[in-house]
């Protein structure tokens, strides 16, 4: 019986036919395989966890996973989006849960810091120019001082002593935005007597940079003697147009 041998010469043909071949074959064969991503290209890549996305903290921390209302409000705000297929369009207002909305209707954490001016470091976001400002400002009221532990009567007389320079900084920092403002102050008294580390606990009507300036005026100020070798308090600023009725 005779024996078929292929020559070298026929090797050399014969086995780069068959790889290139076989490249032709893998690509439709992917594409035919059930599951693969030619076949189910919306799929990939694709979350198990999290179908609508993460929430992190920036160092790598899964916080929570987004809810599908959350990930289209990003989608839609984001530059340049695509609109969301009909598939996954916005559930309608009766749908969404009472607690979904009043979530959204509320200030994040950043944003209440940055109204009341206890992280300088987040911007304040602009406030509506619906309402008139008033550049010439006046005091309305200021303290009485409100000590942890204890009283401040001195404090009111001596802190309402330089009532215009309040007003001087709220003037001279963006004015004041509407009918009334305010500035809540919180600071340290010791043995000697006077306001010391004052910052912004709160504000309304004013600007950051004029309740800074409201802040630096108060400290170092005598308030009087507190009952501890140390003591805690709290003292509101209020202010009005110019003129106006107290």
């Amino acid at each position: 019986m005779a024996v078929f041998r292929l020559r070298p010469s026929w090797l050399a043909f014969v086995v780069p036919c068959a790889v290139l071949l076989g490249r032709e074959q893998l690509p439709l064969a992917a594409a035919q395989a059930p599951g693969s991503a030619a076949e189910h290209p919306a799929r990939y890549p694709f979350d198990p966890v999290c179908p609508w996305g993460r929430l992190s903290d920036g160092h790598g921390l899964l916080l929570r996973c987004l809810e599908r209302t959350e990930a289209q409000a990003l989608s839609a705000a984001a530059p340049g989006a695509i609109a969301a297929p009909a598939a996954i369009a916005p559930a309608p207002p009766s749908a969404v849960p009472d607690a979904t909305r009043s979530a959204a209707a509320t200030p994040g954490d950043g944003t209440a810091q940055a109204l009341s001016g206890r992280n300088p470091a987040l911007p304040a976001p602009t406030p509506a120019r619906s309402t008139k400002v008033y550049r010439k400002v006046s005091v309305k009221e200021v303290g009485p001082a409100q000590a942890d532990t204890g009283e401040l009567p001195e404090a009111q007389a001596q802190l309402r002593k330089v009532a215009d320079r309040y007003a001087q900084c709220v003037g001279s920092n963006g004015g004041l935005e509407g009918e009334q403002g305010k500035v809540t102050l919180r600071f340290l008294v010791r043995e000697r007597g006077r306001a010391e580390g004052v910052s912004v606990k709160e504000r309304h009507g004013v600007s950051l940079a004029a309740a800074k300036c409201v802040a630096e005026v108060v400290d170092r100020r005598y308030v009087g003697y507190p009952v501890a070798p140390i003591v805690g308090a709290t003292l509101s600023i209020e202010f009005m147009p110019e003129g106006a009725a107290r």
